[in-house]
């Protein structure tokens, strides 16, 4: 079970930043009503030519980090379909901070977008 709700978060992380690179490839990942716009200067916002290349970072790095997080889930879910399948505490901790890692990837488009 414990395997299953891993594959879960996974998942949900990849889902979250495949809908998040579809903001970016569509270009209203800067918008201030359906994007990061509450959170982008002024600059960015009224410049074409900066607001693409923030889409663009956006669109990338979440489709690396949906891309990313797929093979954690795979290998969660092939252990929970084991009957004696139980993932060892030092993959759960490599899974952790795997996990971390690819969410830091994710959050880098806002960070960057902000300065």
């Amino acid at each position: 079970m414990k395997a299953f709700i891993v594959s879960l978060i996974f998942a949900a992380g990849a889902l979250f930043c495949t809908y998040l690179a579809s903001l970016g490839f569509r270009g209203i990942a800067t918008s201030p009503t359906k994007g990061y716009g509450e959170d982008i200067p002024d600059l960015t916002l009224t410049d074409p030519i900066r607001r693409r290349k923030a889409n663009q970072l956006v669109a990338w790095c979440e489709t690396t980090a949906a891309i990313l997080y797929l093979p954690p889930s795979a290998y969660a879910l092939w252990v929970a379909f084991d009957p004696e399948g139980r993932i060892p505490l030092p993959v759960l901790i490599g899974l952790a901070v795997y996990g971390l890692l690819v969410g830091t990837l994710a959050g880098y488009p806002v960070e960057k977008i902000k300065q």
